[in-house]
């Protein structure tokens, strides 16, 4: 890849011509590129690169008629649409693939790509070489969210123009050349997948994170070594001017640590660290040039001790760009959470209801049940997967009063945890609701912790989350809480 790109040479305008005489990171990209991918991340790709001038193919294996909705946008941005099963045709006169990253790499269109001499980079790539801000790059297994949008808010508190961006909602190519992005003191705070780090060439955080590694993603990488490595790749480019923030208490972190060229800091729930931020006394504390106290783990507004090493990174990030320990305080103790994420709903007839439909893994749904000490109705289920459930069991026995299995794993379910708990079906989310409010009683918890993914009854978690939080507003008579 680093050959082939040689082989661009630029085209685009210099970076000064641009954006002013704000710097970016040297975009080389020349004549028509092929922008494979119509969803979030392909679209915002099309319209950088044709704000900037330049030809663009757009192309998507789905049909036509799936993209209905677009066609407005596409005529304005004059690209060339390509729908349904494109050949290698589509090539001619390509100088190079920007790659949305539910496209697996191994794609024989890609694979043409690269034989023909055609540099395939990702979106993230693309926003990368347009960034005049620094850039905090967050990945890792969980946490990725919640983490993202508390650093945002710590670095707002230290007067930093923060803007969160990625997975976690505008791709990094619709944020690159906005205004905000452009201000003094600038930082974009980069939700990040190892599928969209898979194909970067010079893409290089100012901070990096990973917060954590467990199996996920393993129908996509043929081993856990494959999915690390792919994880890696964030701190591929950095050097001793940046920084790389691991989770000391995860082993597979811990031995990254010798593998990057970056200063690394670290964050421990567990013990002391020399640089970043652990926990001692039931207190968050930072370590660098000495010890400071940032606040009590009673202070964190949050669930659940997966939500401390959130807090603890986003903290580590703070300390790297210089915020105080009391500013960093008052962004975590005023912080409401993420929607999806144990995202409080309701509390009716003294339960409490909890929407944590981005819990996609039994992982997820273990630091979910974890989190609370009172009995717990679960909502669990969704699309089929191939998961060793007794992992788990004893958690289920031991925290559960009710699980109500729905989706398409509630047969698996049952054969799972039906002898561990007070086990019942549903055929709907709304039957599901229905049950656990009949069933609940004052100081349970109501929570919606799938374990699974949402696509076989819902187009993704969010619209699941939604559906529930819906659901329960109605069956309960309650309306939502005002933020504050």
């Amino acid at each position: 890849m680093d050959r082939n790109l040689q082989n661009v040479t630029t085209v685009m305008q210099t970076a000064k011509d641009i954006q002013g005489d704000m710097p970016t990171n040297n975009a080389t990209l020349k004549g028509h590129c092929l922008v494979f991918g119509a969803a979030r991340s392909g679209l915002a790709a099309a319209r950088l690169l044709r704000d900037r001038g330049v030809p663009v193919t757009l192309v998507d294996e789905k049909p036509a008629s799936e993209f209905r909705h677009l066609a407005a946008e596409l005529d304005q941005l004059q690209v060339r649409s390509v729908f349904g099963n494109a050949d290698t045709s589509v090539l001619r006169l390509i100088e190079c693939v920007i790659l949305s990253p539910g496209i697996r790499t191994t794609h024989p269109l890609l694979k043409h790509a690269r034989a023909a001499g055609i540099p395939v980079i990702s979106e993230l790539e693309l926003g990368y070489q347009f960034s005049s801000a620094p850039i905090v790059g967050v990945t890792g297994t969980n946490g990725k969210t919640t983490t993202t949008t508390l650093i945002t808010a710590i670095l707002q508190a230290g007067r930093y123009n923060a803007v969160s961006t990625g997975n976690i909602g505008r791709a990094l190519c619709d944020v690159v050349t906005t205004p905000q992005a452009r201000k003094q003191k600038s930082v974009l705070v980069v939700e990040i997948s190892s599928f969209q780090l898979e194909t970067i060439e010079r893409f290089r955080p100012k901070v990096a994170l990973i917060l954590n590694l467990t199996p996920d993603h393993l129908d996509r990488y043929d081993s856990m070594d494959h999915y690390i490595e792919a994880k890696m790749r964030i701190t591929r480019n950095q050097t001793a001017d940046d920084s790389f923030v691991i989770n000391e208490d995860d082993p597979r972190c811990a031995s990254l640590a010798s593998r990057t060229q970056a200063q690394v800091y670290t964050f421990s729930r567990s013990r002391n660290v020399r640089r970043g931020a652990y926990v001692s006394a039931r207190k968050v504390m930072l370590h660098n040039d000495g010890a400071h106290q940032v606040l009590a783990l009673d202070d964190i507004p949050i669930p659940g001790m997966h939500n401390v090493e959130n807090v603890l990174a986003a903290a580590t990030v703070g300390l790297i760009l210089g915020v105080a320990p009391e500013q960093i305080a008052r962004a975590v103790r005023e912080f409401r959470g993420v929607e999806h994420r144990l995202e409080y709903v309701t509390t009716f007839n003294g339960a409490d209801y909890y929407n944590d439909s981005k819990s996609t893994n039994l992982i997820s749904l273990e630091k979910a049940l974890r989190s609370f000490e009172r009995p717990i109705i679960l909502l669990a289920g969704g699309q089929a997967a191939q998961v060793d459930y007794s992992v788990l069991t004893p958690l289920i026995r031991q925290r559960l009063r009710v699980l109500i299995a729905f989706g398409e794993t509630r047969q698996a379910l049952r054969n799972a945890w039906g002898n561990a708990v007070n086990f019942r079906e549903a055929l709907s989310m709304e039957e599901a609701v229905q049950k656990a409010t009949e069933m609940a009683q004052p100081g349970d918890i109501v929570l919606l912790s799938p374990g699974h993914k949402s696509f076989d009854m819902y187009n993704n978690f969010e619209e699941r989350g939604q559906h529930f939080k819906s659901i329960s507003y109605k069956v309960t008579g309650t309306t939502p809480r005002l933020t504050d």
